[in-house]
C-alpha cells in the first residue's frame, strides 16, 4: 500500500514538473513564434507553431504512459527554447538598432568659444545672426529660443553664411543660427569651424524618408544605394551629412548577375529639395538620403529600390567585426600614417577608412578613390564568404547598429542574408564600373557666391550606366 502511495506521489510530482516545464516551453515557443515572423514571415511562424502543437500533444497524452521520457523531453525542450530565446533576443536587439530609417535636420544656436556666453545667460542683450538664403533658419532659430524661454535684443539677417560667420568671428554678433545648409557652407569657409563654436542649443526636425520601391529580393531584381556619409565620432547617424561614398549595387537573384557602379561625389546633379543643381555629396546635407536618391534617379534615369547609409564609425566597426579584410590597391601610396602597396593589402577598420578616403595623392583623384571604395566592398564580401554563418551576420549587425540605417524592411533581413550567401562568388569578384568624365569649375546654383569643382560624365556615360543596370535587371548580358 505504501509502495503504491509512493508511486502515486512520485508520479504526481513528475507530472507537476512536466506541467511547469510545459508552461515554460509554451511561453517561450509562443514568444519565438511572434519573434520569428519578421525574419521568416508566416512560413517560419507556421513551422514553429506546428512543432509547438506536436510537442504539446506528446506532453499532454504521453506523460502518463511515458513519464520519464516526457520529463526528459520537457527538460531538453526548455534548454533548447531557452537558448533560442537568448539568441533571438540578441538578433532582435541588433536588428532593432539597424532598422532605423529616421533622419533629422539638426538646427543649432551657437556662440564663439571664448566669448563667455553660456546657455544659462540672460539673452536680452545678445544679437542673433542668420543667413537670409538659408531657408527656415530664422524661423527655427526663433522656435528654439522660444522653447528655451530666451529673449534676444535683435535679429540680423545676412546675404549668406559667409557674411554671417564673418560678423560672428569679428564679434559683431553674439549668436548664430546653424542648419545643415549653413554647416555645409562653413566647411568651405573654415574647415575648423566646429572647433571655434560652442553649441548652446540644438533641436532635431524630422525629414521625409526615401520612398520605398519594394520587391521580393529573393526572386526579383533590385538596386541598392550604398551611401557613406561624412559623419564621424559623436555625430548621430540619423543626422544629415555629406555623401562621400556613393555606390549603386544592382542584383538579379534569378540570373545571379550583379553590377556595382560608383558615382563620384562631385557629380553635378539637380537637387530637388533645393530647386537647383550642385554636387551629389551635398544632396545628403540638403534633405538626407531621400534627396540623394532623387538626385541619382533623376541623373541616370533609374529606380532605386532600397538604401543603406553608414558613417565612418560604422565602416571601422564592420571591418573589425570581420577580423580585418584584404583589399586590392591600384596604387602604392601613403595617407595619414598608413602605407599601401599596389596589390593586396590587409586592413583593419582604421586602415580601411583611410583606404577609402584617400584621393588627392592618387592619379585620378576622386575616380581612383571610387575604385578603392568598390575594392573594399568586395573585400568585405570575400571575408564574409570564408565563414558565412548566421552568428557572424548577427555580429556584423551588432557592429553596425549605432552607425547604420536602411529602409530594407526588417522582415527581409533573413532574405538578404540568404541572398548574400547565394551570390558570394559573384559579389566578391564583380567588375568595378567607374564613370568617365572631367572636372570643371562652375557657378553653384544653390550656394550663391560660390564656384565649385564639379564632375561631368563624358558623353554617352550616363546611357552606359543605365544600360549596365538595366541589363542586370532584365537578365541580359551587357
Amino acid at each position: 500500500m505504501k509502495t503504491e502511495e509512493k508511486k502515486e506521489k512520485g508520479s504526481w510530482t513528475v507530472n507537476r514538473i512536466i506541467w511547469v516545464l510545459l508552461l515554460l516551453s509554451t511561453a517561450a515557443a509562443i514568444w519565438l513564434v511572434v519573434q520569428i515572423y519578421p525574419y521568416g514571415g508566416w512560413k517560419g511562424s507556421l513551422l514553429a507553431g506546428v512543432i509547438l502543437f506536436l510537442l504539446g500533444i506528446l506532453l499532454l497524452y504521453g506523460r502518463d504512459k511515458f513519464p520519464k521520457l516526457v520529463l526528459a523531453i520537457s527538460i531538453l525542450l526548455v534548454v533548447i527554447l531557452g537558448a533560442a530565446v537568448i539568441v533571438m533576443s540578441m538578433v532582435n536587439s541588433a536588428a532593432e538598432r539597424v532598422s532605423n530609417t529616421a533622419e533629422y535636420e539638426i538646427v543649432q544656436i551657437a556662440a564663439l568659444k571664448g566669448s563667455g556666453i553660456t546657455a544659462e545667460d540672460d539673452f536680452s542683450s545678445y544679437t542673433l545672426g542668420y543667413a537670409k538664403d538659408d531657408g527656415e533658419a530664422i524661423s527655427r532659430g526663433r522656435n528654439i529660443l522660444e522653447e528655451e524661454n530666451k529673449k534676444i535684443k535683435k535679429e540680423v539677417g545676412y546675404e549668406n553664411m559667409k557674411s554671417a560667420y564673418r560678423a560672428l568671428t569679428s564679434e559683431k554678433l553674439d549668436l548664430i543660427v546653424l542648419t545643415s545648409n549653413s554647416r555645409s557652407d562653413l566647411s568651405l569657409i573654415d574647415e575648423e569651424y566646429e572647433d571655434r563654436l560652442n553649441v548652446l542649443f540644438e533641436k532635431r526636425y524630422p525629414l521625409q524618408t526615401a520612398d520605398l520601391k519594394p520587391v521580393d529580393i529573393s526572386s526579383q531584381p533590385f538596386t541598392v544605394y550604398l551611401c557613406g556619409v561624412d559623419l564621424s565620432a559623436g555625430q548621430d547617424i540619423t543626422s544629415t551629412g555629406r555623401g562621400d561614398v556613393n555606390l549603386l549595387l544592382t542584383v538579379n537573384p534569378k540570373t545571379g548577375q550583379t553590377n556595382m557602379q560608383v558615382i563620384p561625389r562631385d557629380t553635378f546633379v539637380y537637387i530637388k529639395s533645393r530647386e537647383g543643381s550642385s554636387k551629389l555629396s551635398y544632396s545628403g546635407w540638403w534633405g538626407g538620403v531621400k534627396s540623394s536618391v532623387e538626385s541619382i534617379e533623376d541623373k541616370f534615369g533609374i529606380d532605386i529600390n532600397y538604401y543603406a547609409k553608414i558613417n565612418f564609425n560604422g565602416l571601422v566597426d564592420l571591418v573589425d567585426a570581420l577580423g580585418g579584410v584584404t583589399v586590392y590597391s591600384h596604387y602604392t601610396y601613403s595617407y595619414q600614417g598608413y602605407d599601401f602597396v599596389k596589390g593586396e593589402n590587409y586592413v583593419d577598420g582604421q586602415k580601411a577608412l583611410r583606404f577609402v578616403r584617400a584621393r588627392k595623392m592618387l592619379p585620378q583623384n576622386e575616380l581612383s578613390r571610387g575604385q578603392h571604395q568598390m575594392e573594399l566592398l568586395k573585400g568585405i564580401f570575400r571575408k564574409f564568404s570564408e565563414d558565412p554563418d548566421y552568428g557572424k551576420a548577427v555580429k556584423i549587425a551588432d557592429a553596425l547598429s549605432e552607425n547604420f540605417v536602411t529602409n530594407i524592411p526588417r522582415q527581409d533581413y533573413y532574405k538578404v542574408y540568404k541572398l548574400v550567401r547565394q551570390l558570394l562568388p559573384q559579389l566578391s569578384s564583380m567588375e568595378n564600373h567607374s564613370v568617365e568624365g572631367e572636372y570643371k569649375w562652375h557657378y553653384d546654383q544653390i550656394r550663391k557666391g560660390y564656384y565649385q569643382y564639379y564632375f561631368y560624365p563624358a558623353e554617352g556615360e550616363v546611357e552606359k550606366i543605365r544600360q549596365r543596370i538595366d541589363g542586370v535587371l532584365q537578365g541580359k548580358k551587357v
